[in-house]
Protein backbone atom coordinates (compact mmCIF):
# COMPACT_ATOMS: atom_id res chain seq x y z
CA UNK A 1 0.00 0.00 0.00
CA UNK A 2 2.95 2.39 1.04
CA UNK A 3 4.89 3.47 -2.05
CA UNK A 4 8.19 4.53 -0.65
CA UNK A 5 9.54 6.30 2.67
CA UNK A 6 10.37 10.09 2.28
CA UNK A 7 13.38 10.95 4.46
CA UNK A 8 12.60 14.89 4.11
CA UNK A 9 9.04 14.92 5.18
CA UNK A 10 8.60 14.78 8.97
CA UNK A 11 5.58 14.40 11.08
CA UNK A 12 3.82 17.33 12.65
CA UNK A 13 3.37 15.63 16.11
CA UNK A 14 6.87 14.01 16.40
CA UNK A 15 8.98 16.11 14.65
CA UNK A 16 10.97 13.92 12.51
CA UNK A 17 10.56 12.13 9.41
CA UNK A 18 11.84 8.22 10.76
CA UNK A 19 8.71 6.52 10.38
CA UNK A 20 7.06 8.43 7.79
CA UNK A 21 5.99 6.92 4.43
CA UNK A 22 4.61 8.44 1.69
CA UNK A 23 0.79 7.17 0.80
CA UNK A 24 -0.68 8.69 -2.43
CA UNK A 25 -0.07 11.75 -4.30
CA UNK A 26 -2.74 14.16 -4.94
CA UNK A 27 -4.28 15.31 -8.00
CA UNK A 28 -3.66 19.24 -8.01
CA UNK A 29 -5.61 19.71 -10.72
CA UNK A 30 -8.71 17.71 -9.24
CA UNK A 31 -8.21 19.17 -5.96
CA UNK A 32 -8.63 22.81 -8.01
CA UNK A 33 -11.55 21.50 -10.24
CA UNK A 34 -13.39 20.16 -7.37
CA UNK A 35 -13.59 23.50 -5.12
CA UNK A 36 -14.29 25.05 -8.03
CA UNK A 37 -17.18 22.88 -9.18
CA UNK A 38 -18.77 21.96 -5.43
CA UNK A 39 -18.25 25.15 -3.90
CA UNK A 40 -17.44 27.79 -5.84
CA UNK A 41 -14.10 28.68 -4.38
CA UNK A 42 -10.76 29.25 -6.02
CA UNK A 43 -8.23 27.24 -4.49
CA UNK A 44 -5.33 28.29 -6.74
CA UNK A 45 -4.27 31.73 -4.55
CA UNK A 46 -3.87 29.38 -1.62
CA UNK A 47 -1.92 26.63 -3.34
CA UNK A 48 0.66 29.22 -4.83
CA UNK A 49 3.61 27.72 -5.87
CA UNK A 50 3.09 24.46 -4.87
CA UNK A 51 3.02 21.74 -7.58
CA UNK A 52 2.93 18.59 -5.70
CA UNK A 53 1.26 17.30 -2.95
CA UNK A 54 1.52 14.14 -1.16
CA UNK A 55 -0.80 12.07 1.71
CA UNK A 56 1.87 10.47 3.98
CA UNK A 57 1.01 8.40 7.49
CA UNK A 58 3.30 8.31 10.44
CA UNK A 59 3.77 4.95 11.84
CA UNK A 60 4.70 6.10 14.94
CA UNK A 61 1.51 8.00 15.89
CA UNK A 62 -1.07 6.73 13.22
CA UNK A 63 -1.72 10.12 12.18
CA UNK A 64 -1.88 10.97 8.17
CA UNK A 65 -1.01 13.64 6.77
CA UNK A 66 -0.52 15.83 3.88
CA UNK A 67 2.11 17.85 2.29
CA UNK A 68 3.07 20.41 1.58
CA UNK A 69 0.38 21.98 3.73
CA UNK A 70 -1.57 24.88 1.86
CA UNK A 71 -3.46 27.21 4.43
CA UNK A 72 -7.05 28.05 4.19
CA UNK A 73 -7.31 31.17 5.12
CA UNK A 74 -10.05 33.87 6.73
CA UNK A 75 -11.52 34.54 3.48
CA UNK A 76 -11.73 30.38 2.59
CA UNK A 77 -13.50 29.38 5.74
CA UNK A 78 -16.32 32.35 5.45
CA UNK A 79 -16.86 31.29 1.66
CA UNK A 80 -17.35 27.54 3.00
CA UNK A 81 -19.53 28.39 5.93
CA UNK A 82 -22.15 30.73 3.03
CA UNK A 83 -21.83 27.70 0.75
CA UNK A 84 -22.03 24.26 2.94
CA UNK A 85 -24.98 23.81 4.46
CA UNK A 86 -24.84 22.77 7.84
CA UNK A 87 -21.09 24.05 8.26
CA UNK A 88 -21.77 25.11 11.48
CA UNK A 89 -24.47 23.00 13.10
CA UNK A 90 -26.53 23.93 15.72
CA UNK A 91 -26.25 20.01 17.14
CA UNK A 92 -23.84 17.54 16.45
CA UNK A 93 -23.15 13.55 18.40
CA UNK A 94 -20.19 15.19 19.87
CA UNK A 95 -22.11 18.07 22.02
CA UNK A 96 -23.77 15.26 23.13
CA UNK A 97 -20.90 13.02 23.84
CA UNK A 98 -19.06 15.91 25.70
CA UNK A 99 -21.49 17.51 28.10
CA UNK A 100 -21.52 14.29 29.97
CA UNK A 101 -17.96 15.25 30.91
CA UNK A 102 -18.33 19.11 31.71
CA UNK A 103 -19.35 19.27 36.10
CA UNK A 104 -21.99 21.54 36.59
CA UNK A 105 -20.43 25.56 37.06
CA UNK A 106 -17.19 24.13 35.21
CA UNK A 107 -15.22 27.17 33.71
CA UNK A 108 -14.89 25.82 29.53
CA UNK A 109 -13.28 26.95 27.24
CA UNK A 110 -14.14 25.81 23.44
CA UNK A 111 -11.48 26.59 21.14
CA UNK A 112 -12.17 27.33 17.32
CA UNK A 113 -15.81 27.61 18.61
CA UNK A 114 -17.65 28.62 15.51
CA UNK A 115 -21.04 30.45 16.21
CA UNK A 116 -20.69 29.22 19.73
CA UNK A 117 -23.81 26.37 19.88
CA UNK A 118 -21.64 24.42 22.24
CA UNK A 119 -22.68 26.83 24.69
CA UNK A 120 -26.02 25.64 24.76
CA UNK A 121 -25.52 22.06 25.95
CA UNK A 122 -23.52 23.47 29.37
CA UNK A 123 -26.03 24.70 31.68
CA UNK A 124 -24.88 26.72 34.15
CA UNK A 125 -21.47 26.08 33.32
CA UNK A 126 -18.81 29.34 32.62
CA UNK A 127 -17.94 29.57 29.00
CA UNK A 128 -15.54 31.05 27.04
CA UNK A 129 -14.91 30.92 23.35
CA UNK A 130 -12.16 31.58 21.07
CA UNK A 131 -12.84 32.23 17.70
CA UNK A 132 -11.37 34.47 14.46
CA UNK A 133 -14.12 34.13 11.93
CA UNK A 134 -15.80 37.38 12.14
CA UNK A 135 -19.24 36.51 10.53
CA UNK A 136 -19.49 33.70 13.35
CA UNK A 137 -18.08 36.11 15.98
CA UNK A 138 -21.08 38.44 15.05
CA UNK A 139 -23.59 36.14 15.33
CA UNK A 140 -23.41 35.12 18.90
CA UNK A 141 -22.62 38.35 19.72
CA UNK A 142 -26.20 38.72 18.73
CA UNK A 143 -27.38 35.74 20.59
CA UNK A 144 -26.03 36.57 23.76
CA UNK A 145 -22.74 34.79 23.46
CA UNK A 146 -19.32 36.57 23.63
CA UNK A 147 -16.64 35.25 21.64
CA UNK A 148 -13.01 36.00 22.36
CA UNK A 149 -10.72 36.72 19.05
CA UNK A 150 -7.38 35.25 20.43
CA UNK A 151 -4.93 32.50 19.45
CA UNK A 152 -5.15 29.62 22.36
CA UNK A 153 -1.48 29.42 22.76
CA UNK A 154 -1.94 33.61 23.19
CA UNK A 155 -4.37 32.65 25.93
CA UNK A 156 -2.57 29.98 28.02
CA UNK A 157 0.65 31.64 28.65
CA UNK A 158 -2.21 34.93 29.77
CA UNK A 159 -4.27 32.51 32.45
CA UNK A 160 -2.70 29.09 32.39
CA UNK A 161 -4.54 26.33 34.31
CA UNK A 162 -7.70 28.15 34.21
CA UNK A 163 -10.44 25.98 33.13
CA UNK A 164 -11.96 22.86 33.97
CA UNK A 165 -12.90 22.33 30.63
CA UNK A 166 -10.71 22.94 27.51
CA UNK A 167 -12.42 21.55 24.42
CA UNK A 168 -12.63 21.60 20.54
CA UNK A 169 -14.69 20.31 17.65
CA UNK A 170 -13.40 19.30 14.62
CA UNK A 171 -10.78 22.11 14.90
CA UNK A 172 -7.01 20.16 15.52
CA UNK A 173 -7.38 19.07 12.21
CA UNK A 174 -7.25 22.30 10.25
CA UNK A 175 -4.05 23.57 11.66
CA UNK A 176 -0.80 23.34 10.88
CA UNK A 177 1.11 22.94 14.60
CA UNK A 178 -1.06 20.06 16.13
CA UNK A 179 1.34 19.33 18.84
CA UNK A 180 1.53 22.98 19.88
CA UNK A 181 -2.49 23.71 19.24
CA UNK A 182 -2.77 20.51 21.80
CA UNK A 183 -0.13 21.72 24.42
CA UNK A 184 -1.76 24.96 24.46
CA UNK A 185 -4.80 23.31 25.55
CA UNK A 186 -3.23 21.20 28.06
CA UNK A 187 -1.66 24.02 29.57
CA UNK A 188 -4.91 25.62 29.79
CA UNK A 189 -6.66 23.05 32.07
CA UNK A 190 -5.97 22.67 35.71
CA UNK A 191 -4.93 19.34 36.88
CA UNK A 192 -7.62 16.71 37.27
CA UNK A 193 -9.50 18.94 34.54
CA UNK A 194 -10.36 17.28 31.14
CA UNK A 195 -9.42 18.26 27.50
CA UNK A 196 -11.75 17.50 24.81
CA UNK A 197 -10.96 16.77 21.16
CA UNK A 198 -12.83 15.70 18.06
CA UNK A 199 -11.88 15.06 14.66
CA UNK A 200 -13.08 13.14 11.72
CA UNK A 201 -12.16 9.34 12.56
CA UNK A 202 -9.27 8.41 11.08
CA UNK A 203 -10.10 4.53 11.46
CA UNK A 204 -12.98 5.25 9.70
CA UNK A 205 -14.82 5.61 5.97
CA UNK A 206 -14.17 9.18 5.89
CA UNK A 207 -10.73 8.60 4.70
CA UNK A 208 -11.82 6.60 1.58
CA UNK A 209 -15.14 8.18 0.49
CA UNK A 210 -13.69 10.94 -1.64
CA UNK A 211 -14.45 13.79 0.84
CA UNK A 212 -13.02 16.61 -0.89
CA UNK A 213 -13.55 19.02 2.45
CA UNK A 214 -11.24 16.14 4.30
CA UNK A 215 -8.17 17.11 2.09
CA UNK A 216 -6.55 20.41 1.84
CA UNK A 217 -6.92 23.42 2.39
CA UNK A 218 -9.67 22.45 4.55
CA UNK A 219 -8.42 19.12 6.49
CA UNK A 220 -4.36 18.61 7.04
CA UNK A 221 -4.17 15.61 9.23
CA UNK A 222 -5.88 12.39 9.86
CA UNK A 223 -6.44 10.94 13.45
CA UNK A 224 -6.93 7.35 14.39
CA UNK A 225 -7.34 6.25 17.86
CA UNK A 226 -3.53 5.14 17.52
CA UNK A 227 -2.86 8.56 17.05
CA UNK A 228 -5.05 9.49 20.48
CA UNK A 229 -3.13 7.10 22.85
CA UNK A 230 -0.18 8.58 21.76
CA UNK A 231 -1.20 12.13 22.64
CA UNK A 232 -2.02 10.49 25.99
CA UNK A 233 1.13 9.43 26.31
CA UNK A 234 3.11 12.00 24.81
CA UNK A 235 1.99 14.82 27.33
CA UNK A 236 1.53 12.36 30.40
CA UNK A 237 -2.51 12.61 30.92
CA UNK A 238 -3.96 10.43 33.47
CA UNK A 239 -6.92 9.21 31.27
CA UNK A 240 -8.18 8.61 28.39
CA UNK A 241 -11.96 7.81 27.01
CA UNK A 242 -12.49 7.60 23.29
CA UNK A 243 -16.30 7.52 21.57
CA UNK A 244 -17.16 7.10 18.06
CA UNK A 245 -20.12 8.71 16.55
CA UNK A 246 -22.24 6.53 15.12
CA UNK A 247 -23.18 5.71 11.27
CA UNK A 248 -26.60 6.73 11.31
CA UNK A 249 -26.69 10.37 10.81
CA UNK A 250 -24.26 9.48 7.18
CA UNK A 251 -25.45 6.39 6.42
CA UNK A 252 -26.62 7.83 2.85
CA UNK A 253 -22.42 8.95 2.42
CA UNK A 254 -21.10 5.63 3.33
CA UNK A 255 -23.34 3.73 1.38
CA UNK A 256 -22.81 5.93 -1.71
CA UNK A 257 -19.09 5.07 -1.23
CA UNK A 258 -19.76 1.13 -1.00
CA UNK A 259 -21.85 1.56 -4.39
CA UNK A 260 -19.56 3.42 -5.98
CA UNK A 261 -16.26 1.26 -5.04
CA UNK A 262 -18.37 -1.76 -6.11
CA UNK A 263 -19.58 -0.32 -9.18
CA UNK A 264 -15.50 0.71 -10.53
CA UNK A 265 -14.71 -2.73 -9.50
CA UNK A 266 -17.17 -4.55 -11.50
CA UNK A 267 -15.95 -2.08 -14.71
CA UNK A 268 -12.93 -3.02 -13.84
CA UNK A 269 -10.91 0.23 -12.11
CA UNK A 270 -10.59 2.13 -8.61
CA UNK A 271 -11.36 5.15 -7.67
CA UNK A 272 -8.79 7.13 -5.56
CA UNK A 273 -10.03 6.97 -2.45
CA UNK A 274 -8.77 10.56 -1.56
CA UNK A 275 -9.36 12.89 -4.20
CA UNK A 276 -11.21 11.78 -6.94
CA UNK A 277 -13.00 14.45 -9.11
CA UNK A 278 -13.00 13.21 -12.72
CA UNK A 279 -15.67 13.50 -14.98
CA UNK A 280 -15.63 9.38 -14.64
CA UNK A 281 -15.74 9.33 -11.00
CA UNK A 282 -18.72 11.36 -11.43
CA UNK A 283 -20.70 9.44 -13.80
CA UNK A 284 -19.84 5.99 -11.31
CA UNK A 285 -21.39 8.06 -8.63
CA UNK A 286 -24.39 8.63 -10.70
CA UNK A 287 -24.91 4.60 -12.10
CA UNK A 288 -24.35 3.90 -7.89
CA UNK A 289 -26.55 6.15 -6.64
CA UNK A 290 -29.92 3.42 -7.09
CA UNK A 291 -27.52 0.66 -5.38
CA UNK A 292 -26.98 3.35 -2.43
CA UNK A 293 -30.34 4.22 -1.92
CA UNK A 294 -31.33 0.52 -1.97
CA UNK A 295 -28.60 -0.46 0.33
CA UNK A 296 -29.84 2.61 2.95
CA UNK A 297 -33.40 1.45 2.43
CA UNK A 298 -32.16 -2.14 3.87
CA UNK A 299 -30.79 -1.37 6.84
CA UNK A 300 -32.35 -3.38 9.66
CA UNK A 301 -30.19 -3.73 12.01
CA UNK A 302 -27.41 -1.88 14.32
CA UNK A 303 -24.99 -4.44 12.99
CA UNK A 304 -26.06 -4.24 9.46
CA UNK A 305 -23.84 -1.02 9.52
CA UNK A 306 -20.27 0.20 10.51
CA UNK A 307 -19.79 0.69 14.76
CA UNK A 308 -18.26 3.81 13.33
CA UNK A 309 -19.88 6.63 11.66
CA UNK A 310 -17.97 10.04 10.91
CA UNK A 311 -16.43 11.44 14.09
CA UNK A 312 -14.24 10.49 16.97
CA UNK A 313 -14.50 12.25 20.22
CA UNK A 314 -11.17 12.00 22.28
CA UNK A 315 -11.60 12.90 26.17
CA UNK A 316 -8.74 13.29 28.32
CA UNK A 317 -8.17 14.11 32.17
CA UNK A 318 -5.29 15.98 32.69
Amino acid sequence: MAEADNPMTISPLTGHASQVTRIRDIALDQLKAGYADRFGIDIAPLLGTIDRMSLYRDNETGMSFFHPMPFGDEKFYEALAQKVRGYYPVDKQEFGISKAYVPAGATVCEVGAGFGHFRAHLGDAQYTGLEFNQTAIDSARDRGITLLRKDVKDLAVEAPASFDVTCAFQVVEHVADPLDFIAAMVALTRKGGRIILSTPNGDGYITRCRELLNAPPHHYTWWEDKTWAWVRERFGLADLKLHHTLIDEVAGAWAAMVAADGMAKMLGFELDPVVDETPLRRRIDIMAAPTAKIIVNGLKHRNDVPPMGHTTVAIFTK
